[in-house]
């Protein structure tokens, strides 16, 4: 069997280290970003090199069409188990088995029961959040976890065979990701689809999924955040600075009135959403250095009403992958410029590639902003992507002991106390991947 797949991401080599160490693992990301590929990958490589008797790949939603089919199912992989069978098993789409998170306990059952080395699961699907959620209930630390992204920058430049990090290919790498994912057919079906897996993660469930609800929400309204995050920061994104203006924009304009007119629980649910699949980063805004390192996850997990000034003044909202960025900005921009989207994009991928906990956006009542703050690693970031007023930073207002990087768009320098590293170097550094291109 040979599935036709031949480039394999960096999780892929994951994935295939953590079947040596562990009976169980978790292969954990967004919809539609490859884990599927690679479960079909790693079915071609372990039917090969016979190192298992069998190998057996089931999609829970297309393989198994009736609850009877997935609990015999579930039955094959626990005497699998109890046997002690030299068997892997590949299962996606692990929401749509029935009662999944009783059917991954079980599975937990038998392995905790039974002296067994031999017989090695993984599951993967989406959401992520009901899969980590049961993962962990019924595993702990008794499993592995992997996390995965959409492509990565160093992903593609291997995935095309190219080694040079620099503008140029940065810019063909956030023009050419809808290349890999060819098959992929719009954000709003994406977003509809992620609403769908949703719905059945918490219907078959037999255990609350805390923070996975999605009853009130649907795709145009996810849609509505996601177009307004990019009016949100639009101080710093020339391509749609004041385009909410009706004459301008008329669509986005649509789009931002929609989401102001939203109440605060729908938007806190929207955002907790989005968050859960993975598609956008949320960081608190504040005008203080001590700040809750856990803040933004505390406002939207409390049951309290949060009023919805304080989610539009508090919270940034960046969309995390170019591919989704630059889909949208196709919806206003017929031109589409490059020079004018990459601010928005590189800060937005700044962000998703940063810790997202532990961290804030400077803003104080005069105006000063530092992009990145992260108390628990001390460090300060702030993305120009200019050559022009590196030293307009405000480094200056931070308390002693920051690392301080100035992200530039092509100079770089170590002095004064502060590294300017060009964004498309630093982006390299700090994305999953790069060793597929330092492999050549």
């Amino acid at each position: 069997m040979n599935s036709g797949y031949k480039f394999k991401r960096s999780f892929y080599y994951e994935a295939e280290k953590a079947i040596a160490q562990s009976s169980v693992t978790f292969l954990l990301g967004p919809r539609y970003c490859g884990k599927t590929v690679c479960l079909k990958q790693l079915q071609d490589t372990f039917s090969s090199n016979n190192e298992f008797e069998d190998v057996i790949y089931v999609n829970a939603q297309r393989d198994l069409t009736s609850n009877l089919d997935k609990s015999l199912f579930i039955c094959d992989v626990k005497k699998a188990i109890e046997n002690n069978e030299k068997k892997l098993f590949l299962i996606d789409d692990t929401t749509y088995l029935n009662q999944p998170d009783c059917a991954i306990q079980d599975i937990q059952d038998a392995f905790a029961s039974l002296h067994n080395t031999n017989t090695k699961v993984v599951f993967t699907g989406s959401p992520s959040r009901a899969l980590e959620c049961w993962g962990y209930r019924a595993f702990a630390g008794d499993a592995l976890f992997i996390r995965t992204d959409f492509l990565s920058y160093p992903e593609w430049l291997a995935f095309k065979g190219i080694t040079e990090v620099s503008e140029i290919t940065y810019e063909q790498f956030i023009r050419g990701t809808r290349e890999f994912y060819s098959g992929f057919n719009g954000i709003g079906n994406y977003l509809q689809g992620c609403l769908e897996n949703t719905v059945a993660s918490n219907l078959k469930s037999v255990e609350l999924i805390v923070n996975n609800d999605c009853d009130i929400l649907d795709a145009d309204k996810l849609l509505d955040v996601l177009y307004a995050s990019l009016i949100s920061s639009s101080d710093n994104n020339p391509a749609v600075k004041g385009i909410d203006n009706e004459a301008i924009c008329p669509f986005l304009a649509e789009r931002y009135r929609n989401y102001q007119n939203m109440d605060a629980y729908e938007l806190k649910q929207a955002l907790q959403f989005l968050s859960n699949c993975g598609l956008i980063t949320i960081t608190y805004v504040s005008s203080s250095f001590d700040t809750n390192p856990y803040i933004v996850r505390d406002l939207l997990n409390d049951f309290q009403d949060l009023p919805k000034r304080e989610i539009f003044d508090s919270f940034n909202i960046s969309i995390n992958y170019p591919m989704f960025y630059i889909d949208i900005l196709k919806d206003i921009l017929n031109d589409n410029p490059a020079e004018n989207m990459l601010r928005g994009i590189v800060e937005s991928h700044v962000r998703a590639i940063l810790p997202d906990t532990g961290c804030f956006k400077y803003h104080d009542t005069e105006g000063r902003k530092i992009g990145y703050v992260s108390n628990s690693s001390l460090k300060a970031i702030g993305i120009s992507v200019s050559d022009k007023n590196l030293s307009s930073a405000h480094f200056d207002l931070l308390p002693d002991g920051y690392e301080k990087i100035m992200i530039t768009k092509d100079f770089e320098s170590n002095n004064n106390g502060v590294q300017h590293i060009p964004y498309y170097r630093y982006i390299f550094e700090h994305s999953k991947g790069k060793e597929l291109v330092l492999k050549h």
